[in-house]
Order: structure tokens, then sequence, then C-alpha cells
């Protein structure tokens, strides 16, 4: 029997996995990435995704049993938009012997998420930065998210109940923002026009969720997680928290769009919107998608001082001015329609 008083520790689970030797692929070398929630480990045409042991507001990934879950829950959701993207659920155990061992028997003391990797130089993000993106490429982006949208089952909210969601987004964004020492006289003028525009767009917003608008969404629609390969997938859903997938399409695809401009690139957006528009016949008032954006950026630069908290060996200095840059997007969306 293993000796299960002295399992892995994380740091000895990514040092074995960090081994090409490790894998039942070929590969020459793996390249190790790190993010807040994971260790990524990409191995030839094979990427593998450690969760790592922590607990936040929204999730507590510190047993093995509810990293199981939580990587089961994230290829079946995934599989949505990402297809044959995602492979499935790999075992890590411990031998008698006390050596790791992947895919195979043994003790379980832990669990990845295995996907097909995908070419990098096809993510939007990359191809809006090389200047390479191809625009009938986003049409079957486009035309994926709608008729995912369209299939989807709707959520059942009343309006009332959709309004008070966004009001305590809003407020929630504003208190987290301040706590982290961001200056008041950047962030209450945004969350103060947020509430405006929410206010003027109250009749709209509501009858959005009593005609049944709301679906289960992806929740993390950013160029990063669309690859306009043929055909296109969409990868890494917020797949944690189902209360947050919960989104209007007008408002999965006004952030995506809001974060597309951020990198240079505002054709996108039209687009995305076209697309929806022919295939579900709902087109969104532009003061509606002006209130996602910035809705959406001040939500972004929430989660990108968050980060200041991370012990990770990541540069923290950027976070806090991207955190201002998001809520001067913010602003900048909701200037237009708030007199």
């Amino acid at each position: 029997m293993a000796d299960t008083s002295r399992l892995p520790q994380i740091d000895e689970k990514v040092a074995f996995l960090s081994d090409a030797a490790s894998y039942p692929v070929e590969a020459d070398r793996v390249e190790v990435l790190e993010t807040h929630m994971s260790w990524v480990f990409l191995v030839g045409q094979r990427v593998y995704k450690l969760k790592k042991p922590l607990a936040r507001r929204l999730f507590d990934f510190t047993t093995v049993d509810n990293r199981y879950k939580n990587c089961v829950e994230e290829v079946r959701l995934n599989i949505r938009l990402g297809g044959d993207t995602y492979i499935g659920v790999e075992q890590l155990s411990v031998e008698p012997d006390g050596r790791l061992v992947l895919g195979k028997g043994g003790v379980p003391v832990d669990w990845l998420v295995v996907m097909r990797r995908l070419p990098e130089t096809s993510m939007l993000e990359a191809q809006i930065e090389s200047g390479a993106l191809e625009y009938g490429r986003i049409t079957a982006a486009a035309d994926l998210l709608a008729r995912f949208y369209l299939s989807a089952e709707s959520i059942q909210l009343s309006g009332e109940q959709y309004l008070q969601r966004l009001r305590d987004g809003i407020r929630d964004n504003y208190v987290q923002l301040l706590d982290y020492s961001l200056p008041g006289s950047r962030v209450k003028p945004v969350c103060d026009q947020q509430m405006i525009l929410l206010e003027k767009n109250a009749m709209r917003l509501a009858d959005r969720a009593t005609a049944g608008r709301l679906v289960e969404a992806h929740g993390d629609l950013r160029p990063e997680h669309v690859c306009l390969t043929e055909p296109p997938v969409v990868i890494d859903c917020l797949e944690f928290s189902r209360d947050l997938r919960i989104r209007d399409p007008a408002d999965e695809l006004s952030f995506l769009a809001m974060e597309c401009e951020k990198l240079g690139d505002e054709k996108v957006g039209r687009i995305l919107f076209e697309v929806y528009g022919e295939i579900t016949e709902d087109k969104p008032e532009a003061s509606l998608i002006a209130f996602y954006k910035a809705y959406r950026a001040s939500e972004r630069a929430k989660l990108a001082i968050w980060h200041l908290d991370d012990d990770y060996q990541e540069r923290r200095g950027p976070w806090r001015q991207k955190a201002l840059d998001y809520l001067t997007i913010a602003f900048n969306h909701g200037k237009s329609f708030v007199a």
C-alpha cells in the first residue's frame, strides 16, 4: 500500500509534470505556464491543466474530490463550443513505491483536464495583434456563437430580478475597486454613470429577461479564448459558477467586442452583432450594448486588481494600471449615452 500520510505536494506534482518523460505522448519538452488558478503544461500536441489547491469566494479546490468534480465540469461545459478540443480528464496517481504516475493505476492524488493543443497563431487575440485577422473567420465564429445562444435553454428571471443582479454587480465592482485603494475620483464616476445608464435602459433590460433572452452562456468570452481554425472553436468557459454563466447574449458579445476594441479592432464587434442579429432576429440597441461594455470593463478592472493578491511568480506592477485602463474604457463607453 502507498503511504497516504505523505502524499505529494503541489511543487512535487508540478516538477513531475514538467518532465516530458512523464507523459503518454511524444514530446521533447514541456512548456509550463502558471495562471492564478492552474498550472498548464503544453506537451507536444496536448495540453494538461492542473488545478491549484485554492479556495476563493466562488470556489474551493482544496480537496482532490473537488478538483476532480471541477475538471469533469470543465470538460462537460467546454464541449458545447470547443467540440473535440476537450479530450477528457486524466488521473495523476502515486504508486506503492511513492512514485507519481500519469494515466495509470495507483492512489489518485489529483486530476488534470486534457485538451488538444490549438495553434497559438489562430487565436483571435494573436490574430488582432499580428494584423493578420481574416474577417471571414470572425463571421464563422459569430455564427457558432449565435447558433449556440439560439439553441440554449432560456433561464427564467423576472425583469426586476435581472435588474437587481446588474445593480448588485455594479455595487460589488465599486466596493471591490475601492477596497484595493484605487482612487475614488476614478471609480465613483464610472459606477455612478453605469447606474444612470442602467436606469435609462431599465425597461429594455427587464424586457430581455422576461422575453427569455438569458441563457447559460460561456461566461468568459475573451479574444484569447476564441480560436479561428476551420471550424472555429471557443474554449475556457467560466466553469466554476453557473450563476456567473447566466448572461444575456448581447452582454457576452458586448464583452468580447469591448476586449477586441481594447486590442485595437472595432470591426470584430460589428460583425459579431450583425451575424447574431441575422441568425437570432435579436438586434439590441446601441445604448444597451454601451451599458454592457461599460459594465464588463469595470468588472475586468476588478479582476485585474485582484491579481495583487496572487502569490505566484508574475510581475505585479501592471495590474493596477490595467485596472485604471479598464475604468477609462468603461467611462468612455458610457459617456455617450449619459447626459
